[in-house]
């Protein structure tokens, strides 16, 4: 609909990734604020391998903004090991994980405690201050709105309710994501810690961090020279798709 005529843009909501392949599953888990169209590619490459990929679109993701603000770290966890349920109860006993972001974060908890046999992770953070999710989920929902081609003034009413959103459920991220990172010494499984070089420096120095505290005897770093954050939409996408499907499929 035209601007201008008192219509507003609609954005149709995202959706789980399902595709079914052998009896050697990936689960793929996306990025905060995003969803599941992060790992898209990657499941459709790795399904066209031969693997069942499946990425589920954690609670209040890919909706309209508001949505987002009914659910907490805790809620996206449940989604995860659902998810990973999910797989157990289709029949899949060989489980692989790849997260992105906080995606990331969620795969490493994963492999802390459940039967995976490797994890995969992009530009996940060691920390994260509750001020700078509060910017990040207010910038989303910004450019949602403008994407719906809202008024500046109807969009800056809307986002009264975002600015002033308590931190609680923040701090209680940036909890979970120091609890889990405390918790690396208990990986044991081959793991892959993908960067990208474009991206804040903070990633890079995540990196080398999980690198150095997994336990795991086989373990890759690697940075990826064209990538920002989004490493699975970026200019190295080819690459990293490969990069991944040759440290699963030794």
């Amino acid at each position: 609909m035209k601007k201008g005529f008192g219509f507003v843009i609609k954005i149709l909501p995202a959706t789980e990734i399902y595709l079914k392949g052998d009896n050697h599953a990936v689960l793929l888990l996306h990025s905060f604020t995003s969803h599941t169209r992060d790992m898209k590619k990657v499941a459709t490459e790795l399904n066209k391998k031969g693997y069942t990929c499946y990425a589920p679109l954690y609670s209040g993701h890919g909706q309209t903004p508001e949505q987002l603000l009914q659910y907490n770290v805790n809620d996206w966890w449940q989604d995860v090991i659902k998810a990973y349920q999910f797989l157990k109860n289709e029949g899949f006993q060989k489980i692989t994980v790849i997260g992105l972001s906080i995606g990331g974060i969620f795969a490493l908890r994963l492999a802390q405690f459940k039967k995976i046999e490797h994890v995969i992770v992009l530009s996940v953070p060691i920390d994260r201050d509750p001020e700078r999710l509060k910017k990040r989920i207010i910038d989303y929902a910004n450019n949602y709105k403008k994407i719906e081609e809202k008024s500046a003034l109807q969009i800056s009413h809307e986002l009264e309710v975002f600015h002033q959103m308590p931190l609680d459920s923040l701090i209680e991220f940036q909890e979970f994501i120091r609890s889990t990172i405390q918790g690396l010494d208990k990986i044991t499984i081959p793991s892959a810690i993908f960067y990208g070089i474009q991206d804040d420096k903070l990633y890079s120095i995540s990196a080398y961090t999980i690198y150095k505290n997994v336990n795991s005897s086989e373990k890759l770093i690697k940075g990826f020279k064209q990538s920002k954050h989004l490493m699975t939409l970026g200019k190295d996408q080819t690459e990293i798709i490969n990069e991944i499907f040759g440290f699963i499929d030794k």
